[in-house]
Formats: C-alpha cells, structure tokens, sequence
C-alpha cells in the first residue's frame, strides 16, 4: 500500500470520531478519506435492509454534482446478478463497470447518466457478518482498480464496523443508564406505594386496637355503670326521705333555737350529699351512654344532606345565641343506610365542644378568638362504598399533646368548669363501634380544629 494511504488510513483509525459512538459523523469522515486516498469524486455507504430485501443508503458524497444522498433503495429484484455477486462477500473491483457483469445492470439507469465509469465495492463487516458495501465510484475515463487501492478501501470499510460497533456500544449504554433510571423510579414509586400501603396498614390497625378498646371499655363502663347505678338510687331516695323529716322537726322546734341551728347544720350537710348525689347520676348516665345501647339505636335509610340539615336545626339556636356561624356543605342525593342517632348524637356533640371549648372567653381575653367565629360541616362521597364527613371551627385550637389524648374518656381541659372529660370518648365510640368507621382529630392552636368522620355507605346490622 501506498504510504499516502497508509498515513491517511492511520490518521482516520486514531480519530476519536470513529469510536466515539456517532456514526454520522464517523460515516462523513470514512468517506472524505476514501474521496481524498482513491482521488475520486463519488463515494457512498450502503446498509443491507432485510425487511426491503435490497440495500439502502445512508450516505453518498458526490462531490462532481455537488450533491448528497440518503434513504437510497436498491432491491435485489431489481438488480439479481448485482446482488449474486454481493452475497459471495467478496470486494466487487470493476475497472469498466458498464460491462462488469455484477455492475452493468446500472448502467442505463445510473453509471451512464452520472458519468460513472470504474465502481468498486467493498463488504462493510460487523461481528463476523457482511452487514453492507462501501460504493467507490469514478466519474471520468475508465481507470484500474490497484491492489492497493483495494486494500486501502477494505481497511477503510473495517472502520465503518467499529464505528457500527461503538454506535451500539453508545446505544446500549444509554439504553441501560434509561432502564437503570426506570428501574429507580419504579422502585421509589413502589417503595412510596409499599410506604403508604404499611401506614394505612399501620393506621387500620390502630383503629382496630382503638375500637376493640372502646368497646370492651364500653362493656366495663356499662356493668359498672349498672351496679353503682341501684345504690346511687337509694342513696338519692334516703337523702331525700332525710330532707323531708328534717323540714318536719324544723316545723316542730321552731321555738327551740338551740336545736334548731343543730337542725340547720344537719339540713345543709343533706343538702351538700344531695348535690353531690345529683353529680353522681348524672356521671353514670354519661357512663351509661359510652356503652352506645345497640337496642337505643335504629338502623335505617336516609338522605345525608337532609338529616344533616335536620340536626343542625335542633343546634342552631345555641349556636345563634353563641354568634357562631353555620356553613353547610352537603352532597345532593346521597343515601345511607346506617345509624342517624348515632351521627345526630356526634354532631351535637362536637357543636357543643366547639362552643365550650373552641370559642370561649379565656381565647377572647387572650386575643386568639376569630372576629367571625365559624363552624364548617361538609360531606364528600369518598366512592361508592364509603362517605367523609368534616366537623370545621376557625377556634383556639389545641395542642399536640391535647390532641393526643382528647379521645380518652374523662380527659377534659376544662375539670372545673363542669366538663367530664366523655362527650368526645362517645363520639369515638359511636363513629368505631356503632358507625363502623373511624373518627380523627386534627387541630393546630389559633387555627382552629377539624374533625373526620370517615363511615361506610351501608352498615349491617
């Protein structure tokens, strides 16, 4: 081989294009140095394309016309013994390509109106297979195809299978950096899935525990409430049988001032066990409610927005006289079949709280209570199966750690202010046990609180 072309086919072997996995630039570069080592004019790349049974090309420098082609489609059909001679795989060197008997199919159609005279033919191989021809074409006098000149332009056919091959390389690299980062966000977003699945899990258990609680809570309260209730009765009936004979000696000794004022002093000790009796039954009947009375209770079909609306007319009066507004936000034809009193009873308990506790004069005097004081219910058909209803007030607030415990019975804030620390324990109870939902809190302090009844559409019974 000429040293010309050995320097130029070096020069091209080291380039990094060739083996920087961009084949169009690889494939220009091929080219411009077979145009350069050969002198010719013409020279063109074609890929074998099995689906079109025939070769196509990818790209072809003319530099005689000025002219470039792609996407170029001979098919074997067409062209038999051209394609015959390809499939021995050996360098197709025709020095009159009019005549050659692998080439002169093209003349009319091709050689004869380019000026081509002298083709040359060179297999491209990649792994081991003839995946398509480097075209030399000379446009002039006919000329001899050196031995070489056709060394020279297989060597240069080998380089367009490793840029082929550092092409794939690149693609494949890419392919797997694609599918790696698939894989990642698949598995952040099944790791997010598994996440969210474990804390529903997470929380279904909780209110599991919480209502298998409640309701054995629920059993206790209800014997225990039962047994203390008929002894509270007879004291009740004693200390009032007491009052009465103490309102007849008083009669009787009114002269005797002595044992009058120890009369008095026995009539006021009465009086005090009376009060404090009264207490008693009254925090048993509450006791008694935590039980939630299956029999009290009567499951039926009803419109939610409409029972909504029905409660909220036996609350608002004390809600007009405590200036709290009522916004209501209901769905239209949204039927259940479940325990009304139950949710009557949840609602009128959480307006009273919100009024008790929400909005009350220490959160006035502290400056934290709104100008418009505001309470929100709204209910969502979360689908078919299941409804949400939201208990809203624009209140005080509480606490995390106020929060955490207001589900507990006889936790209240406000001891000494005639709060038994029950109604929202009744509430919880009735949402789990009765309601077969769940009931959560979730409130920030100056922000007001908000209430989520989550219930099934249809309770069994």
């Amino acid at each position: 081989m000429q040293s010309k072309l050995e320097k130029l086919l070096l020069e091209v072997s080291k380039s990094e294009l060739i083996d920087a996995g961009d084949l169009q630039r690889a494939q220009e570069l091929i080219l411009h140095c077979l145009l350069e080592g050969l002198g010719i004019l013409r020279a063109g790349l074609w890929m074998f394309d099995e689906a079109a049974a025939g070769i196509r090309c990818t790209l072809l420098i003319d530099l005689h016309h000025q002219t470039r082609e792609e996407d170029v489609l001979l098919k074997r059909v067409d062209y038999p013994r051209y394609f015959a001679a390809l499939d021995s795989e050996r360098r197709i060197a025709a020095d009159d390509a009019r005549s050659h008997p692998a080439t002169s199919e093209f003349t009319e159609g091709y050689l004869r109106p380019l000026g081509i005279t002298s083709m040359m033919d060179t297999p491209i191989r990649h792994r081991g297979h003839m995946v398509g021809v480097v075209c030399c074409e000379h446009i002039g006098p006919m000329r001899q195809w050196h031995e070489d000149e056709q060394i020279f332009a297989a060597s240069v056919a080998d380089l367009v299978g490793r840029a082929i091959s550092a092409k794939e390389r690149n693609d494949y690299a890419s392919e797997l950096e694609r599918l790696n980062a698939s894989l990642e966000q698949q598995v952040q977003q099944r790791t997010a899935s598994l996440q969210q699945t474990l804390e529903r899990l997470q929380r279904t258990q909780q209110q599991l525990i919480d209502s298998e609680m409640m309701a054995s809570l629920g059993s206790l309260v209800s014997g225990v409430a039962h047994e203390v209730n008929t002894p509270l009765g007879i004291a009740v009936t004693a200390t009032s049988h007491c009052q009465h004979i103490v309102d007849v000696i008083r009669s009787e000794l009114a002269a005797d001032s002595a044992q009058a004022s120890r009369l008095e002093s026995m009539a006021k000790g009465l009086e005090l066990v009376a009060q404090n009796v009264a207490k008693a039954v009254e925090l048993i009947q509450n006791l008694k409610n935590t039980a939630v009375d299956q029999q009290s209770l009567t499951l039926k079909s009803f419109e939610l927005g409409d029972y909504i609306r029905v409660v909220v007319s036996s609350i608002s009066p004390r809600l007009n006289a405590e200036k709290v507004a009522l916004e209501l936000d209901t769905p239209q034809q949204l039927w259940m079949n479940s325990y009304p009193g139950a949710l009557a009873q949840i609602l009128t308990t959480l307006a009273g709280n919100a009024c008790t506790h929400a909005f009350t004069d220490d959160a006035s005097a502290a400056g934290s209570e709104p100008a418009q004081k505001r309470i929100r219910i709204a209910a969502t058909a979360l689908d078919c199966d299941r409804v949400e209803l939201l208990f809203e007030d624009n209140g005080a607030g509480m606490d995390a750690d106020t929060a955490k415990h207001i589900f507990q019975p006889f936790y209240t804030t406000r001891r000494g202010r005639g709060s038994t620390g029950l109604g929202l324990f009744i509430c919880h109870n009735l949402a789990t046990v009765t309601l077969k939902g769940s009931l959560q809190a979730e409130s920030t302090p100056g922000a007001g609180s908000r209430f989520r009844l989550t219930m099934p559409v249809n309770v069994e019974a």
